[in-house]
């Protein structure tokens, strides 16, 4: 009987993980390194890889065509003269070869420091000072959420919303002064939505008093307060703006950065599309509420939009509706369809807020509680009333306004609502294409908001590098039947970039 010899275990095991070594078609992967690196003169860099399916690796570093190491890591030495350095890493097995390829750039760069979504101006040299065709420009970036304003002047702004290594360049005069502007992560403290609530009046309305509520004996600065209640931080809550004009003033505790290309930031609101709309082929409508968007960032650094300029975000509708989808069906529906860029609206403090209160006989079975409610006027010559319906019985002007009258300035859209029944019971308010609070639902991308949007007062693209500051106010001035008064609402607001939610912008005219 021939004897079987049985081999031990260890061995089994040795031969076992020898044939995974030597196992064909399994490719080492390389990770770890940037494809690119920016230093300055004599500056050191230490590259440690991380590799996988590489048992038994050989390493190989090729420093500009020639051999140089072959270690796992790697350290390069800058230079003392500018130049651009090619790397290649090659990676060899038994399965199969890698290689990663790197560039290295040198160069006498003077060195800024920063944190992710923070304004920086590169002070200039001396000999660079006082000169003229200044032309500031981006060389290298590690992340494409970047930007650089006012790029022809000696004080541009940079911004980028991602740490990393940024190289700049400013040429004048023939002149040329570089930048390698390091941002360290430093974001911590840093929060993607609103941070503070600097003012809030709503213009009056059937929600106003509700949301937020009022309590006897409140104050302007009370009021305040319960906004931001309701809207700082990451679960808002809802506020009215009530009719046109009535505003709300937020900020956030970072500049939201302005990236070429994309939508910026989000303002939430209740917007939501019709289910039964009886027109067919309908643009998109439902709630449509547009409150007009006004931005701005912290110029003089004292964290208050203060004596800072307000720009407007150039809505679609902000100089004409004639555009707008629904344009047509509101001619025919013979809606008030003139855009006011310069509309003041005064509202005075009602009589009284029963029927009894103001002399009016009550209607039974009618909407309306009090027609002729609350007087307004505005600087066209137009005068009217508010009604006051019978869902809301508390007072639609801000109680704690202790005037009897209140005034608001600013642009008023045109006329987005119409009675699709053609009976008073089926409203339906159209959306404008782009630019506005509370105009589309909050996870349509349309309700994103580009700062590349922004215009200053004499209508130039306003080339702003961020925000800091925004204020909404409501921009439709129109009593849509057993529905009430068109009125913005707000629900929050969010820094897209910071969310890592990315959307396309358009270009506008």
């Amino acid at each position: 009987m021939k004897k079987i010899h049985l081999l031990p275990l260890w061995f089994l095991l040795f031969l076992t993980n020898c044939a995974k070594e030597a196992e064909p078609g399994i490719v080492p992967v390389i990770s770890g390194l940037e494809q690119g690196y920016l230093l300055t003169t004599n500056q050191m860099l230490e590259l440690k890889p991380t590799v996988e399916n590489a048992p038994s690796a050989t390493y190989t570093w090729i420093l500009n065509g020639v051999e140089d190491a072959a270690t796992p890591t790697y350290t390069f030495t800058a230079p003392s003269v500018e130049g651009r350095h090619t790397l290649v890493l090659r990676i060899t097995t038994a399965g199969g070869v890698a290689q990663k390829a790197i560039v290295i750039e040198v160069g006498n760069f003077t060195v800024v420091t920063g944190t992710p979504n923070t304004l920086l101006t590169p002070e200039l040299p001396d000999n660079l000072k006082g000169k003229a065709n200044y032309k500031w420009e981006i060389v290298n970036a590690s992340s494409r959420l970047f930007r650089l304003s006012y790029a022809e002047t000696e004080t541009p702004l940079f911004i980028a919303a991602k740490t990393g290594e940024y190289a700049l360049k400013v040429t004048a005069d023939g002149l040329v002064q570089k930048y390698l502007v390091k941002l360290r992560n430093d974001m911590s403290s840093q929060t993607a939505y609103i941070s503070q609530v600097f003012d809030y009046l709503p213009a009056p309305g059937q929600f106003v008093n509700k949301l937020p509520k009022y309590d006897e004996g409140d104050t302007h600065a009370d009021m305040v307060a319960k906004t931001g209640t309701n809207l700082v931080g990451g679960s808002p809550t809802m506020i009215t703006l009530g009719g046109w004009g009535g505003y709300v003033v937020f900020g956030f505790d970072h500049t939201i950065t302005n990236v070429k290309g994309k939508r910026d930031f989000r303002i939430l609101g209740n917007a939501f599309g019709a289910n039964a709309n009886p027109r067919p082929d309908a643009p998109f409508g439902g709630s449509c509420e547009p409150g007009i968007i006004m931005v701005g960032y912290d110029k003089n650094k004292n964290g208050k939009p203060d004596d800072d300029e307000w720009y407007e975000i150039k809505g679609s509708g902000n100089f004409s509706a004639e555009n707008e989808p629904w344009y047509p069906m509101a001619v025919d529906n013979k809606n008030d369809l003139r855009t006011f860029r310069d509309y003041e609206m005064t509202y005075y403090k009602p009589s009284g807020e029963t029927p009894e209160e103001t002399g009016e006989i009550n209607n039974p079975g009618s909407f309306v509680t009090i027609k002729n409610y609350l007087k307004w006027t505005d600087n066209k010559g137009q005068e009217g009333y508010k009604v006051k319906n019978v869902y809301h019985k508390q007072t639609y002007y801000p109680a704690w306004i202790k005037d009897g009258q209140v005034t608001y300035k600013g642009i008023r859209l045109a006329d987005n609502g119409i009675d699709e029944s053609g009976q008073g019971s089926y409203y339906v308010l159209y959306a404008y294409k782009w630019g506005y609070v509370d105009n589309f639902p909050n996870n349509d991308d349309r309700s994103g908001i580009d700062i590349d949007w922004a215009i200053d007062k004499d209508g130039n693209p306003a080339d702003l590098p961020g925000i800091d500051f925004v204020k909404v106010y409501n921009g439709v001035d129109k009593e849509n039947g057993w529905l009430g008064e068109a009125s913005t609402e707000v629900a929050g607001a969010h820094d897209l970039h910071m969310l890592e939610k990315s959307i396309e912008t358009i270009e506008i005219n």
